[in-house]
């Protein structure tokens, strides 16, 4: 079996809205099963409903960085980056072939995945959820907010929270006459 290939990677960096980022295809609308995989999300970080993955934010006054990346397999899980947390896996169905990265009320970034339409494998990491706290703290204890919030983003461009998510093809969808 060949070692799995990177095979796009994009980067969003937003201030999100809610506390939220999510990932979907393009085709599937908030619904079925998302309070629930809310609630499981603000408890456990990342949730899914098998349609729509969720992010709960640890703050939603400074941007965080969200690197989405397509694999050609299942990626090895590397130590590379020890500071990351440990991976949290789940399955997404994509039927139009085209994810949808971003936040409810801010930005989104479209992402054809290589592999077109299909069931993922999808795996999400994180970083740095306690120095963003104690930056939103920082910011919150200034007279000045958006001056202070305006320095801490210049220096750190892409935030201090950081999330990983990782696709790769896992089986195509069934036919619609199937279901």
């Amino acid at each position: 079996m060949a070692c799995p290939e990177l095979l796009a990677r994009h980067e969003l960096v937003t201030v999100p809205g809610y506390r939220l980022v999510t990932v979907r295809d393009q085709e599937n609308d908030a619904g079925a099963g998302l309070d629930e995989a809310l609630a499981r999300a603000a408890a456990a970080v990342v949730a899914s409903t098998g349609y729509e993955l969720v992010i709960s934010c640890a703050q939603d006054l400074l941007p965080v960085a969200v690197r989405l990346q397509t694999w050609s397999a299942r990626p090895e899980d590397g130590d590379d980056e020890p500071e990351w947390s440990v991976p949290q896996e789940f399955q997404l169905e994509c039927p139009s072939g085209l994810a949808v990265v971003g936040s409810p009320t801010g930005d989104v970034l479209d992402v054809p995945l290589p592999a077109g339409p299909g069931a993922y494998g999808v795996d999400v990491v994180h970083q740095g959820r306690e120095r963003a706290l104690a930056a939103r703290q920082d910011v919150l204890g200034h007279e000045d907010l958006a001056g202070r919030k305006q320095e801490l983003v210049d220096a750190q461009p892409g935030g201090f929270e950081r999330y990983r998510v990782r696709l790769w093809f896992g089986t195509p969808l069934p036919d619609d006459e199937d279901w």
